[in-house]
């Protein structure tokens, strides 16, 4: 089996991991396990599909829809005339407020579709990428995030701007500039990202936290108005929640 084949099959791979014991994937699955590249690919593809899948619940049809196509149906029965019936019509209008929902779903909704979208992305970036800050006052931060009980920071405990500048680690998610620090509390890793709000500073927090879980671990994401937060880890939900 080649790594595209490997692609192929795992793509149709529930983020669940319900597949997990389903011999369709069992090669599929032994390949990413030993593969780097084909590894990562499949952790990000992961990552994707719980997103999309995430927004897609949140989608609610329309009230009176069912009846509506039901009904629709019975006219069309009934109908002799030439030309389109009231099925097709109704057919037609249950497909337009789908294409509506899928065009609201692409919207950029605060907090959940952000929340679902920054989770999965603090997700694929812990299990893909290559971490690491530097400078005095990332340093700092990190020391205090490993002091143990100690909370976790809010918007007047950040130096953004002096972060970014002197060596933390810097990533883009959806054009906004996003920083990143890791830290060990009992025994575990976490990665820590944050962003500027889109909210004015000191605007009203958005309720959370949210949590998110995968295959390749667990990310929570909150906001205190100023700035918008993500940590993940392998070590779990309840591991992040100790946390917060």
């Amino acid at each position: 089996m080649t790594n595209e084949e490997a692609k192929f099959i795992l793509s149709a791979y529930r983020p669940n991991g319900s597949d997990s014991g389903d011999a369709a994937f069992g090669e599929a699955l032994r390949m990413a396990s030993g593969d780097p590249a084909l590894g990562d690919w499949f952790g990000r593809s992961r990552a994707h599909d719980a997103a999309v899948a995430q927004k897609l619940r949140q989608i609610a049809p329309p009230s009176g829809l069912r009846e509506a196509i039901l009904a629709g149906a019975r006219v069309s029965g009934r109908e002799t005339r030439s030309g389109p019936g009231w099925g097709w019509i109704a057919g037609l209008a249950a497909a337009a407020m789908v294409a509506i929902g899928v065009f609201t779903m692409r919207a950029p909704v605060r907090p959940q579709a952000d929340a679902a979208d920054f989770a999965g992305f603090a997700i694929n970036d812990m299990v893909s990428a290559k971490h690491g800050s530097r400078g005095e006052a990332s340093g700092a931060l990190i020391a205090r995030l490993q002091t143990e009980g100690a909370k976790m920071p809010s918007g007047a405990d950040i130096d953004f701007d002096r972060m970014r500048d002197t060596g933390c680690r810097t990533l883009s998610f959806k054009g906004r500039q996003v920083l990143e620090v890791c830290f060990v509390r009992d025994g575990s890793l976490f990665h820590f990202y944050m962003m500027r709000g889109v909210s004015s500073p000191g605007g009203a927090a958005a309720p959370g936290p949210s949590f998110v879980t995968l295959a390749a671990g667990a990310a929570a994401v909150w906001s205190d108005g100023r700035f918008d937060y993500a940590v993940s880890s392998t070590a779990g939900v309840e591991a992040i929640r100790r946390l917060l």
